[in-house]
This record gives C-alpha cells, sequence and structure tokens, in this order.
C-alpha cells in the first residue's frame, strides 16, 4: 500500500472508532530497544564478524548473502525473554516471537536465522526505511566544535508519510534505532499492541512523538 492509501487507512480507523464510541488512539512512534541490563543477549561466536559489515543494519538487503549464525549467550544469569539483543539497530526473536509477529516483521523487513545449541532464532533487519522524519521541526543536539548533527534531542514527524508497516526506520538514524507507529491501523494489525497483548518479553517501546 501507497502512503496515500496508509494515510487513508488512518482515517479510515478513525471514523470506525468515533460511530462505534470507542477511545480514538493518537499517532504515536515509539523507539523499540531491549532491555539489555535484564534480559539476556547474543553475541557471535565468531568475533571476527566484527571485520566484516554483515551486521551493518543499514536497511540493506542481507538474506542473499547470509549464513545461519552461531551465537552464546553473553551474560547466561539475567533472565531469558522472548527478544535477544546481537547489534545495533536490530534484535532478535525467539520461536515463540518471531509465529505471533511473523506478519508484522516480514511486511518491514527480513528474517534472518540464527543457531545457539540446536533452536533456531532470527535476527530482524528492518527494510522499511522511511522519510518522514520533519527535519525543520526535530530538535536536534550538535557538536560543540563542528556544529554537525550529533542526535535528536526531540523528534517531529510527517504524520502522512508513515508507510503500511508498523515497523520501520528512518534516515538519519538507520544504523542505530527501530522505530514503530501506533494509531494507524487496528490493534491487531500495530507491532507494539501485538508484542504487549501476546505477552512477550524482553522489549520496551519509549515514545518519541505523537500528533
Amino acid at each position: 500500500m501507497n502512503v496515500a492509501g496508509a494515510v487513508s487507512r488512518y482515517y479510515q480507523v478513525l471514523t470506525r472508532n468515533y460511530y462505534e464510541g470507542l477511545s480514538i488512539l493518537a499517532m504515536k512512534v515509539f523507539r523499540v530497544s531491549l532491555g539489555v541490563n535484564n534480559f539476556q543477549g547474543f553475541l557471535p561466536t565468531d568475533s571476527n564478524i566484527w571485520k566484516t559489515d554483515i551486521l551493518n543494519m543499514n536497511c540493506k538487503p542481507k538474506v542473499k548473502v547470509w549464513s545461519a549464525l552461531s551465537v552464546y549467550i553473553s551474560h547466561p544469569v539475567l533472565e531469558r525473554g522472548n527478544f535477544f539483543s546481537l547489534c545495533s539497530g536490530a534484535f532478535v526473536t525467539d520461536i515463540e516471537a518471531t509465529k505471533k509477529l511473523r506478519t508484522h516483521l516480514e511486511m518491514g523487513g527480513e528474517l534472518l536465522p540464527i543457531n545457539h545449541k540446536g533452536e533456531t532464532f532470527h535476527l530482524f533487519n528492518t527494510l522499511e526505511c522511511v522519510n518522514c522524519l520533519n527535519d525543520e521541526a526535530t530538535s536536534w543536539v550538535y557538536g560543540e566544535k563542528t556544529r554537525a548533527k550529533i542526535r535528536i534531542a526531540k523528534y517531529q514527524f510527517f504524520p502522512d508519510r508513515f508507510s503500511e508497516s508498523t515497523l520501520f526506520k528512518i534516515p538519519e538514524t538507520c544504523l542505530g534505532e527501530i522505530l514503530t507507529v501506533s494509531g494507524i491501523k487496528d490493534r491487531e494489525d500495530e507491532f507494539k499492541w501485538r508484542v504487549e497483548d501476546s505477552g512477550l518479553t524482553g522489549i520496551k517501546f519509549e515514545e518519541l512523538w505523537s500528533a
């Protein structure tokens, strides 16, 4: 579905909720992050992989060059969740999370297999990179000497630029973060609500913007 279709779908949901007497949710964007201090995460068994760009999550497809990655648990005493860390700008799902979220994940990217003690996990590589950040309205932190943009202090988005996938990245931060939008589709069709309604653990959502 194109952008116009996604926006049309958003207003259809709002209209239906209004006439059914349901609460109308604001459109919101969240940063998807992992509970690295409380939940287990992975590291590659072969550290030489860091010398390559295979774990550089830059919104480019990797499935054709991917070989099932061997990993180990970096902090095994921590609680096991359904989501695991591995590299910047990505997350790993276990069998349960992959099954419950497959539609959402495949709409926003690709699933790359990972092996750990005979169990298959999947690294989610986001391919949906959307030009939806309102750069002029966004507040940035600048380098004192270079005056180059370092990071975003306050996000602002164009509400009519989100795509069909509720999981996405933006070019400005694609190497380091995954975003998700809510309030544009039915609850079961949005990644954040699907995660929470399924009781999946090891992931959290930080609100960045609302309209």
